[in-house]
């Protein structure tokens, strides 16, 4: 998953910048572009809202008692991680960070901890403590586009994550990435497959918060991430990073390809072992070389896209493993 701001409360915890114009706005020489984070604010808040619509609606199917996908975990331990609760006010501590109001925590948050602390404090929430749990999550992400909107600065000022500095906005984006994963995790309790939306804005921000730690990592790359309906793609240097949309069949770029919009996103959480992928064929990974440059994050992104894979290439040329493009063939 990336490791940004963990939506145990997407939408409530605690973490720094100057203020910046917001996506609406121009940015002022020696500011580069920075992703989704400079799409239109409306398009950015119909996306994460739809997002976190999506997820409620997979929720609601789920059978909290069952066992989900991840292992100990049951549907209420998935959903209770992500909910809003009292105790765990992410957007508030974001929301002051980006105002000034309070300095980003000093050392990255023990998100296992975290999520441990919150599952056992909810463990006996109701299927109607979830979803209300979850509509306040809503509740608190269209707050903070009401704060953007009304102060757009704050769209683009740095707030703190598990990765370092990153954009407010794409904090709030990135917080599609885990509702898709976990989303895709209930199916075992009954849940109804998951909004294609909710998948794309999932993919989305998988891109965006890898062109942003490729940026602020200095690394230049231009990288795409498509399914049979196309995807997105991310171009990063030293002065920022953007984020587009890409067809299918659209070429001439490194790319991460799946059979699934679904497999690309549980491949880069860890959900699916990539070596049996690419035998098949299921995952095809395009310009390998092109990809390679992205290997300086691998131990900064636990969910960079074609991680796994790029692991596998990057050991063969140290040495070790096979190549990629053998278990391709």
């Amino acid at each position: 998953m990336p490791a940004t701001a963990h939506p145990h409360d997407a939408a409530a915890d605690d973490e720094p910048g100057a203020a910046h114009p917001g996506p609406d706005r121009p940015a002022p020489a020696g500011q580069g572009p920075r992703g989704a984070a400079d799409l239109p604010l409306g398009e950015q808040r119909e996306r994460a809202l739809a997002a976190w619509d999506a997820f409620r609606r997979t929720a609601a199917d789920a059978d909290p008692d069952a066992p989900s996908r991840l292992p100990g975990w049951t549907g209420r331990d998935v959903v209770a991680h992500l909910a809003s609760w009292p105790e765990e006010p992410l957007l508030t501590r974001l929301l002051a960070e980006a105002r000034g109001e309070r300095p980003a925590a000093a050392e990255p948050l023990d998100q296992d901890a975290a999520n441990a602390a919150l599952i056992a404090a909810h463990r006996d929430a109701t299927r109607d403590d979830l979803l209300a749990a979850l509509d306040a999550g809503r509740a608190r992400i269209d707050d903070a586009f009401t704060a953007v909107a009304a102060d757009p600065g704050l769209g683009t000022t740095p707030t703190g994550s598990q990765v370092g500095p990153v954009p407010l906005l794409t904090q709030l984006g990135a917080i599609a990435y885990e509702l898709a994963v976990h989303a895709l995790d209930l199916a075992p309790c009954g849940a109804t497959k998951p909004d294609p939306a909710l998948l794309d804005a999932g993919l989305l921000a998988l891109a965006d918060i890898t062109g942003a730690l490729a940026a602020r990592h200095g690394v230049a790359a231009d990288t795409a991430l498509a399914g049979p309906d196309g995807g997105w793609a991310f171009a990063a240097s030293a002065d920022g990073w953007t984020v587009r949309r890409v067809a299918a069949d659209e070429r001439g770029i490194p790319a991460v390809r799946g059979a699934s919009t679904a497999l690309l996103l549980d491949a880069s959480a860890g959900r699916r072992s990539v070596p049996p992928l690419l035998v098949k064929r299921d995952l095809r990974l395009d310009n390998l070389a092109g990809l390679l440059a992205l290997a300086p994050l691998l131990d900064h992104v636990p969910g960079l896209p074609g991680g796994p894979a790029l692991r596998v290439a990057a050991g063969w040329l140290g040495g070790i493993g096979r190549t990629i493009s053998r278990l391709q063939r």
